[in-house]
């Protein structure tokens, strides 16, 4: 593969990323309710992770601040890799990176839609049925979250929901 950088998301690329989401999902995308939690959520480009190869956009992993009921956790997605730089092992790259920079985020977990054989590695494992409400239905198999810190899934429980400002 060409020479490849991980960095934090850069409204710079957003037009670029932009193209990349839509041809790796299609129109589809906006009707999935992880986009749902996306219209409410805020990002959090300094825990999210772009590549660029040879500085063209060439996937990304947002992360989005959330609640779930009243405790702050995240939001890993969208996960997306363009077609020519798929089967590299970028996807796993920018998911690890940007939790690396999870860990630090005063979240007790992060919570994704996605499929178990993609996130398991990194340690998520499927939320139990009705502990968590997403604002639309959601395969229970795909809605998986992950630990940040110790005992950090705990205090999840409860409904999606923007996170509150700090005081």
């Amino acid at each position: 593969m060409p020479s490849c950088v991980l960095l934090p998301d850069d409204p710079r690329f957003d037009a670029s990323l932009g193209h990349l989401l839509d041809a790796a999902f299609g129109p589809g995308r906006f009707a999935k309710v992880s986009e749902r939690v996306r219209e409410f959520a805020v990002l959090d480009r300094a825990l999210s992770r772009l590549a660029l190869i040879d500085g063209e956009v060439a996937g990304c992993c947002r992360i989005y601040r959330i609640n779930v009921g009243a405790t702050p956790a995240l939001f890993l997605g969208p996960l997306a890799v363009a077609p020519n730089a798929q089967g590299a092992g970028l996807g796993q790259d920018l998911v690890g990176a940007s939790l690396n920079a999870s860990e630090t985020s005063g979240c007790g977990g992060v919570i994704v839609v996605g499929q178990p054989w993609m996130f398991a590695p990194f340690g998520f494992s499927e939320v139990p049925r009705d502990r968590v409400i997403m604002p639309g239905p959601v395969e229970n198999r795909r809605f998986q979250w992950r630990a940040l810190a110790a005992g950090g899934l705990e205090n999840l429980a409860g409904r999606v929901t923007a996170p509150r400002a700090a005081s």
